[in-house]
């Protein structure tokens, strides 16, 4: 059947119709957050013109999915929280289906990541998947047995907010020492601030201190490339903390594969030796030589392909 798969972030919607595993129509437009209204109406326009396309085309369109990142209440459709959207325990599912006349299907980003990846990327035919989304937060999908594992809430898989070193820095939740404070892109754009209160000197500190707010961690990787050794040791850091915290997730989930992507992946080149290090150390043996933690090939296109696949999965 063919299906609708939309992802809906913060500056644009993005979606595509699936047909038997072929992205036949693709559209993107600019999500307009200035209410919930206004999105919801977006994720109808962007569904109805897809339609318009593929039918004629003979791509009889049964069902709509939808990724968004937050936190989604799966078995009622329902977001309850989105931090980019102006989206607070608002019934999604319910809203679009009615508009559309179609069933709606609704889940976090990282969930639709990870089941794309393990139908159709890196992980391709996997059954135990981790995946990882590593760009401003840190966030995640678990694939088991070839399904989403949701939790009892659906809240499942928050990844970025495992605590991997305790008393550490403070993260977004306001929990202390989560992934996502010690691998995000702001937890390293913080390393570079925390530099010049040392009134350390290099190139990519004074670069940072002419446009703090506009320095993140892509400026970083840059600056790792040009071999600074304050950005390569940033970097290497941030490296061995997520091989901490792979190798946690190795061990606690016994997967095929753990995938990555997202903006960070940048930087992945300055990071992946001390992440590979700290997972050799710290994982199972068993698990650790039997997982294969690579990174993501669908890019952008994943959370589309993903939120497409989720009519297709046992509830």
């Amino acid at each position: 059947m063919a299906v609708i798969g939309i992802d809906a972030g913060g500056s644009k919607i993005a979606a595509l119709v699936l047909n038997q595993g072929e992205a036949v129509e693709k559209l993107r437009v600019p999500t307009d957050i200035t209410s919930p209204e206004s999105v919801v109406e977006g994720l109808v326009e962007i569904s109805n013109r897809l339609r318009r396309k593929a039918e004629p085309r003979g791509f009889e369109v049964e069902a709509i999915g939808v990724g968004i990142a937050g936190y989604i209440d799966y078995q009622r459709g329902v977001v309850t929280f989105a931090p980019n959207l102006p989206l607070r325990d608002l019934p999604l599912r319910d809203l679009l289906s009615e508009r559309c006349g179609l069933p709606v299907f609704v889940d976090n980003d990282a969930n639709v990541a990870a089941l794309a990846e393990a139908h159709f990327g890196a992980g391709q035919g996997a059954k135990y998947l981790v995946h990882l989304t590593l760009g401003t937060g840190v966030g995640g999908g678990i694939i088991m047995d070839g399904r989403v594992y949701r939790g009892a809430l659906g809240s499942a898989a928050e990844l970025g907010h495992m605590i991997i070193m305790e008393n550490g820095p403070v993260c977004t939740c306001g929990g202390h020492g989560c992934l996502e404070a010690l691998v995000s892109g702001w937890s390293i754009a913080r390393r570079v601030e925390e530099l010049t209160r040392k009134q350390a000197e290099s190139p990519m500190v004074a670069e940072y201190l002419q446009n703090p707010g506009g320095f993140g961690a892509e400026d970083v990787a840059r600056h790792a490339g040009d071999g600074e050794k304050f950005a390569r040791s940033i970097l290497a850091a941030a490296g061995r903390h997520l091989g901490v915290g792979i190798a946690t997730l190795v061990n606690i989930f016994n997967p095929e594969a753990v995938t990555l992507s997202g903006g960070l992946m940048g930087a992945f080149p300055y990071m992946e030796m001390n992440m590979r290090l700290s997972i050799d150390k710290l994982a199972v043996p068993l698990s650790r030589r039997n997982v294969r933690v690579i990174p993501g090939i669908l890019g952008n296109e994943g959370g589309q392909l993903g939120a497409a696949l989720l009519p297709s999965q046992p509830l």
